[in-house]
């Protein structure tokens, strides 16, 4: 392929895609929500709002239902509305070995 011909496809290819773009700024400048589907009354929603259920959805409420234990909207910090940990019972002193008697000695 010669140089000519090169520069010739490229700018081709150039052209075709400023088109492209060109063309997808006019739809997009167009205007229009995508709802060309007037109703005879003039306005684009359903005619009537959807019935209600006639049974509640769902089940009982589950167990992750239930509210938190701290309220994130007092002005306290997180740290100070739980509370703290149990501790552990302290541990009793270890008392002194004492040596068996030495049954030789007597």
């Amino acid at each position: 392929m010669s140089d000519t011909k090169l520069i010739v496809a490229i700018g081709i290819l150039h052209l075709v895609a400023l088109a492209a773009g060109g063309g997808l700024v006019l739809l997009a400048l167009r205007g229009g929500d995508g709802y060309d589907h007037p109703h005879a009354e003039g306005g684009r929603g359903p005619d009537q709002p959807p019935d209600p259920p006639r049974r509640p959805i769902g089940g009982p409420p589950l167990p992750s239902a239930r509210p938190a234990r701290v309220r994130l909207r007092e002005p306290a910090r997180l740290a100070d509305l739980h509370p703290p940990p149990q501790r552990r019972a302290p541990r009793e002193p270890r008392r002194p070995a004492t040596r068996p008697a030495n049954p030789r000695a007597t």
